[in-house]
């Protein structure tokens, strides 16, 4: 009797450890993209708490100060970033090339704070993003050519910064595009003909 308790308490004590160590958390690389993101944006993370398990720390409003996982992405271990919304968070820094790092990232609002500095032409690498709202800030420079090539684009919202420049044609490509907002900037020239095939397009 006592070995048959003793086997079935050891039983238990393995499930449970194997849960805790096995338990899914943010991947290392994304970990290191947030770290190197905090420090542009201006923005303090608790890392002493997993991204992904601890959402009391990360996302404490989920519209407006979180920082939102999925762990259940098919043919992909463990948790990844699918949208940072950070909008009134008086963030003082730049945007951060080091986004891109994040794969499987889909949103981003860093609404009304006090970001400055040029949009990052190396944010047209991404492949899965969805939504990217900048409005309300300090951003300067032109809208790079390369966010063109981001082929799941459907809402990029510019308004109320101090952006110049012409629009790019290339923003003719984003074939699932439904709103450009680009209002109070300093754009000069045409409105591109190529924006003539954004057939998706509801709001200019």
């Amino acid at each position: 009797m006592f070995f048959i308790r003793l086997l079935l308490a050891s039983a238990v004590t393995f499930c449970f450890t194997s849960f805790v160590f096995g338990a899914t958390v943010l991947v290392d690389d994304e970990i290191r993209a947030l770290r190197d993101i905090a420090k542009t944006l201006g923005k303090y993370w608790n890392f002493d708490e997993d991204p992904c398990s601890a959402p009391s720390v990360w996302a404490r409003d989920p519209k407006n100060d979180a920082v939102n996982c999925n762990c259940n992405i098919p043919n992909t271990t463990g948790c990844h970033v699918v949208s940072i919304y950070l909008k009134e968070q008086s963030l003082p820094g730049t945007l951060p090339p080091e986004l891109v790092n994040l794969p499987y990232l889909e949103h981003i609002d860093l609404t009304r704070n006090y970001l400055n500095g040029t949009i990052p032409p190396k944010w047209g690498s991404f492949t899965r993003l969805v939504d990217v709202s900048l409005l309300g800030n300090r951003l300067t420079g032109t809208i790079p050519k390369e966010l063109g090539n981001i082929s799941t684009l459907k809402n990029l919202t510019l308004e109320f910064n101090m952006l110049s420049g012409s629009l790019p044609k290339e923003l003719g490509n984003l074939m699932n595009i439904e709103r450009l907002h680009f209002t109070s900037n300093y754009f000069t020239g045409e409105v591109p003909e190529t924006f003539a095939g954004l057939t998706t397009m509801k709001d200019l």
